[in-house]
């Protein structure tokens, strides 16, 4: 049976002219310092401490911001941004140009990175809209064009092209909307790990981009994968009973509390998934995923694990809703039985 833990829906609050729209990705300092993306131009960054205060916030100006990585190079901290280039006006789609910076943790930017039409990738077309970045031990970035061609592509650290990987075909290695990525040293070698969103799978890749294996989550849509310890965690941002195509090309007229969180272990099976119904597996596979009735999440899209045994989860399409926390208040996980069913 899922975990018992308390919900704080009034983890933070921030001042009244502080627009949000949507929450996107969630980030830590080495201070304590909670950063959170956001998709409004007025406040692209918002920051909080760990109890929940508010702090401060800076916009890039962006009207699409999406992915959120904080990382350390040579002693300083600072972030990747990703721009989707993916707007909603008057309830009409329209995918433009997206980017990624660097920048520093008061907003600065560094870099900005070359993206594939630049670099003679993309044919007229494509369309690239990354949606994560990672960075690797040795200072590779990798680029999740999660809303645009599903390629991955890769950078040295100081932002020279290296290599692609991914794009839709027919094959295992695959990918079909990689909306997030993150670097897995669990088996004490770095392994890149994709959540190819559309395929309902997170999918495991050397650092070269040869493909490894895959874990499949039927029933979900996951976002980004963040390691914590000998755990997987993620935001599913779609769920079912129903998940398709059809749910992301026709969100606004979905209005249900699609969503949880997910917490896999090291073999890849799901341990815990937090408002949704019972998770099963029948001779070893997993059954469809589905949400709980009584869920108060609403397509949950990343997921910050603090030291404390407490989570931090961001929202999208939650009625402008800041961030919740949860505290477990049973903290070991429990294999889950299929004859509880």
């Amino acid at each position: 049976m899922p975990a018992k833990f308390e919900v704080n829906t009034n983890w933070t609050k921030v001042p009244p002219h502080i627009r949000i729209d949507n929450c996107h990705e969630l980030a830590q300092s080495r201070d304590g310092r909670v950063f959170l993306s956001v998709d409004c131009p007025e406040n692209n960054i918002l920051i909080f401490t760990e109890q929940g205060e508010f702090l401060e916030s800076w916009t890039l100006g962006f009207d699409g911001t999406h992915g959120l990585t904080l990382f350390e190079d040579e002693g300083q901290e600072y972030l990747l941004i990703t721009q989707t280039g993916v707007t909603e006006i008057d309830g009409v789609v329209n995918k433009g140009l997206g980017k990624v910076v660097k920048t520093t943790l008061d907003g600065k930017v560094l870099h900005t990175f070359k993206n594939p039409f630049e670099l003679g990738l993309y044919e007229q077309g494509l369309t690239y809209n990354p949606t994560e970045t990672c960075v690797a031990s040795n200072g590779d970035i990798y680029i999740a064009d999660g809303y645009g061609a599903s390629f991955v592509h890769c950078f040295d650290q100081e932002g020279t092209y290296k290599h692609t990987f991914g794009g839709f075909s027919e094959l295992d290695s695959s990918l079909l909307n990689p909306h997030g990525i993150a670097i897995d040293s669990r088996s004490g070698t770095e392994r890149l790990v994709v959540s190819s969103r559309k395929q309902s799978r997170f999918k495991f890749y050397s650092l070269d981009g040869e493909y490894i294996e895959a874990i499949h989550l039927p029933g979900a849509y996951p976002c980004r994968p963040v390691i914590k310890g000998d755990y997987l965690y993620a935001g599913v941002c779609w769920s079912g009973p129903i998940v398709s195509d059809v749910d992301l090309e026709n969100y606004l007229e979905r209005d249900d509390n699609s969503g949880f969180v997910l917490i896999l272990d090291k073999q890849g099976k799901v341990v815990e998934a937090l408002g949704a119904e019972a998770t099963l597996y029948d001779n070893g596979v997993l059954t469809p995923l589905c949400v709980s009735e009584d869920s108060p999440f609403h397509h949950v899209h990343d997921v910050l694990v603090l030291e404390d045994n407490k989570l931090i989860i961001s929202q999208w399409r939650a009625e402008q809703t800041l961030p919740f926390s949860l505290v477990y208040t049973n903290k070991e996980t429990k294999e889950c039985d299929p004859s509880n069913a």
